[in-house]
């Protein structure tokens, strides 16, 4: 039996009005159909635009459906077990990534069109492989397509313990770019330990959202900001916004914030600093590449990992077992948790039950 977790319209306990429920599921495993790819989940990550589609504001909605509820997760890692008769690029033991967002990859057993997944190289680390979707693309895409970008620029981050924000730095350090990275307000000694961490991967200047707050002229005297990237919105967004240089690019890539904040613009915005304003879609930006351009691309980013030229985000993952029924509650606990996106909280990621059978790691 498959076994997955899936979003009805029903309310949580003690939650409010219109939150969703979030519930362990079982289905039948069936063989795969003609163009379908039978695959087992291996390890998938909790993201914040998780949240976003829990609470049904994500524009992707999830593509399967359970007794008419949603099968939940965007991102992941699986190995092939079977092949309908029509796929015959595929074999039992590949590794695959989701090619679009949607396929549900909170379940452990699942059957998938082929074209909805891309396979990938053998990968020395499986964590690096369950974000490459939704984390790694995306920091690619950011630093690649939203600006023109000159070495000795700069890039402003908020949310900059993020995994995807982890990633920008390297990829833009990989250009000659330098990166400001904005962090949340919090005691003097985890404060320090995110900055040595940030700043081994390759960061120039880490400040709290305080600190660019009250000494923004100090923090980027005689740089020029370009790109602003902003998962936060709200002050945080428009703090971004106000160290943009004449000409840069803000780049509206989440709500961290929460989805009932509002991000003011002034008339210099526009008129005087001719601010270009930009929403970031991470699949827009993949749909702009030919599926062959998407394969190398993928081939390419697990190189640069097993090559050591990028790294897996130092502030690193929290691990969450699912060993079948009795590991449910766990896992339904760490996802209900993640939505509250307490300070300091690593991100979490599943970890499927392991076969004797199973892929290794190489």
């Amino acid at each position: 039996m498959a076994q997955l977790i899936t979003r009805s319209n029903e309310t949580m306990e003690n939650a409010g009005v219109g939150s969703p429920s979030i519930r362990f599921r079982k289905q039948e495993c069936l063989s795969p159909r003609a163009s379908e790819v039978q695959v087992r989940f291996l390890m998938a990550p909790i993201h914040p635009l998780d949240k976003l589609v829990i609470g049904g504001r994500y524009p992707v909605k999830p593509v399967y459906k359970h007794m008419g509820e949603d099968i939940l997760g965007y991102d992941g890692v699986a190995e092939v077990l079977a092949v309908g008769p029509q796929v015959d690029d595929l074999y039992t033991g590949d590794l695959v990534i989701p090619s679009k967002f949607g396929l549900g990859t909170w379940r452990n057993v699942a059957s998938l069109q082929r074209s909805d997944l891309e396979k990938i190289p053998r990968v020395k680390d499986l964590r690096f492989a369950a974000i490459l979707r939704v984390s790694v693309m995306p920091a690619y895409f950011l630093v690649e397509d939203m600006a023109t970008l000159r070495p000795g620029e700069y890039i402003i981050q908020n949310a900059g313990t993020s995994v995807m924000a982890q990633m920008v730095i390297q990829f833009a350090r990989r250009h000659g770019i330098k990166t400001i990275n904005v962090i949340r307000d919090r005691d003097q000694a985890s404060a320090i330990m995110i900055q040595t961490a940030l700043h081994q991967l390759g960061a120039d200047t880490v400040v709290t959202e305080s600190e660019l707050l009250h000494n923004a002229a100090s923090i980027l005297e005689n740089k020029k900001v370009t790109l602003a990237v902003d998962s936060v919105f709200g002050h945080s967004g428009r703090a971004l916004m106000k160290a943009l240089s004449a000409g840069g690019t803000y780049v509206q890539l989440g709500f961290l914030g929460g989805n009932q904040e509002t991000l003011d613009l002034e008339p210099n915005d526009i008129f005087g600093k001719q601010i270009v304003l930009r929403a970031f879609r991470g699949s827009a930006q993949l749909a702009s590449r030919s599926l062959v351009q998407q394969q190398a691309l993928c081939d390419w980013l697990v190189h640069l990992f097993n090559e050591g030229q990028i790294l897996l985000p130092p502030l690193g993952f929290t691990d969450v077992p699912w060993s079948g029924e009795n590991g449910a509650n766990e896992v339904l606990e760490a996802i209900r948790d993640a939505q509250v996106g307490e300070l300091g909280r690593s991100k979490p990621m599943i970890l499927f039950e392991m076969q004797e059978d199973s892929v290794d790691n190489v």
